[in-house]
C-alpha cells in the first residue's frame, strides 16, 4: 500500500536521498580469529611480526631471530633465548542476508515501518565495516534470490548509500522466504559475520534449515518485528486485519479476550524463535517498528 508520500519521499516524510546511513561506527567485536591476508581490524589466528602483542616464546619454539626481545632474554636464569609473538590483525567480510518476503513490507503506509528501517539498518553496517577495513556483501531474497539486490564483496566508497537506495525502493514480494537458503550459498567460503534479516514468519522446519546452511559462519539473528502484529492495538473496536504474506484483509471485531490471545501467540512466538536461536549458540538483535543504532550499539558491545 501506498501511503502520501510522494516518490521521492520516504515513509517519514524525508527524502531517500537525506536519509544518510548513522554516522557512528558499530563495534562487532568476533568470538573467533579469522585467518586471510588482508590486513584489518581483527586479531587473526596466525603468527605475524605486526598486530596484538601476544607474548614470549622460547626461540627453538618461533625461530625468528629478528623478534628476539634481549630484556626477556637476559632476565632468564636457565639463559633461554626469547622471542616475541605477535597476533597479527586481518579483515573479514560482514554480510547482510535480507528476507524480502511479503511480510516484510506488511502495510508500508505505517511510518517507520518496511524495507525503508531494514534499508537503514543494513547501511549502517556497510559503513562500520568499510571504517573498519572489512568488505560488506548484501544479499536478498523472498522465494527465490534477489540478483537485483545482491552487491558482491566489496571495500568500496559509497556502499553505504547504494545498499540503502536499493533496500530502500526494494518492493516486498508476495510469497515466502524460501529463497534465502539459496541466496545463503551465495556467502563467501570463508567465515563470514553474517546479518540474518528477517521477520522470521517462516515454517520452524523452514529455519531450522536457513540456521544449519549457515553453520560455519558468525551468525546475528535480526528480527524485525511491527508492534501491531503483537497487539498492540486498541481493546475495542472494528479493524481490518491483512495477512502479512498473501495481502489478504478482512474485518475484525476486536474485544480484550481477543486482544489476549493475539498477544499470547506473538509471546509464544518470539519464544520459540529464541529457543531455537540459543539451541544454536545464537542471540537475536531485535529491531522493533523502528531502527535505533543505539540499541545495535549495545547490542553488539555485549556480544
Amino acid at each position: 500500500m501506498i501511503g502520501d508520500e510522494g516518490p521521492g519521499q520516504n515513509k517519514d516524510g524525508r527524502g531517500l536521498s537525506d536519509a544518510e546511513p548513522d554516522a557512528a561506527v558499530l563495534p562487532y567485536r568476533l568470538r573467533w580469529r579469522p585467518r586471510g591476508e588482508k590486513p584489518g581490524a581483527h586479531p587473526a589466528r596466525a603468527e605475524g611480526g605486526e598486530g596484538s602483542f601476544r607474548g614470549l616464546l622460547p626461540l627453538l619454539a618461533r625461530p625468528d631471530p629478528r623478534r628476539i626481545d634481549l630484556r626477556a632474554t637476559l632476565r632468564d636464569p636457565f639463559d633461554a633465548v626469547h622471542v616475541r609473538s605477535f597476533a597479527p590483525r586481518r579483515a573479514i567480510t560482514v554480510a547482510a542476508l535480507v528476507d524480502l518476503s511479503g511480510s516484510m513490507g506488511f502495510d508500508e503506509a505505517m511510518p517507520g515501518h518496511g524495507p525503508p528501517e531494514v534499508a537503514r539498518f543494513a547501511a549502517t553496517l556497510a559503513a562500520s565495516a568499510a571504517a573498519g577495513g572489512d568488505a560488506f556483501t548484501l544479499l536478498a531474497a523472498d522465494d527465490a534470490p534477489r540478483e537485483d539486490i545482491r552487491i558482491a564483496p566489496t571495500h568500496r566508497r559509497g556502499i553505504a548509500q547504494e545498499v540503502l537506495s536499493r533496500l530502500a525502493h526494494a518492493p516486498a514480494s508476495r510469497r515466502s522466504a524460501r529463497g534465502l537458503l539459496a541466496a545463503a550459498e551465495d556467502l563467501p567460503r570463508r567465515r563470514c559475520l553474517v546479518f540474518l534479516v528477517s521477520d522470521f514468519l517462516i515454517p520452524a522446519a523452514d529455519l531450522a534449515d536457513l540456521l544449519d546452511a549457515l553453520w560455519r559462519h558468525d551468525v546475528v539473528p535480526v528480527v524485525v518485528r511491527d508492534s501491531r502484529t503483537e497487539g498492540h492495538v486498541p481493546a475495542y473496536g472494528l479493524m481490518e486485519a491483512q495477512d502479512a504474506e498473501t495481502g489478504a484483509r478482512r474485518l475484525v471485531v476486536m474485544r480484550p479476550s481477543l486482544r489476549a490471545r493475539w498477544r499470547a501467540q506473538a509471546h509464544a512466538r518470539l519464544e520459540a524463535l529464541d529457543a531455537a536461536f540459543t539451541a544454536r549458540g545464537r542471540h537475536a538483535f531485535h529491531l522493533v517498528d523502528r531502527f535505533d543504532p543505539d540499541a545495535l550499539h549495545d547490542f553488539l558491545a555485549r556480544r
